[in-house]
């Protein structure tokens, strides 16, 4: 008899642990889970954000060709200025 309600004993123990052991490991799933899905969304917060600063860049910024043609205006304006000071101070 004391045989007996020692199997049943340990079959609820082991039941128990083993309720006990699904839960933990579910529990760790969806903690894994979540912390994918945070991290995605980080990942797409990011991307948005370094795509808009490419665009911002993008726009605010000349090319080289913007530079080279700013370049030879200032060099034309400078020359321009250069001849209009030599012929007025060639008139003192």
């Amino acid at each position: 008899m004391l045989s007996k309600y020692r199997q049943i004993i340990v079959t609820i123990i082991i039941a128990m642990l083993a309720a006990l052991s699904t839960y933990y490991t579910t529990l760790a799933g969806m903690q894994v889970e979540i912390a994918g899905k945070a991290e995605e969304t980080f990942v797409i917060t990011l991307d948005k954000r370094i795509t808009t600063l490419e665009t911002h860049l993008t726009d605010s910024f000349a090319t080289k060709d913007d530079f080279f043609r700013l370049k030879e205006d200032l060099i034309t304006r400078l020359a321009r200025i250069e001849t209009q000071l030599n012929h007025q101070g060639a008139g003192y």
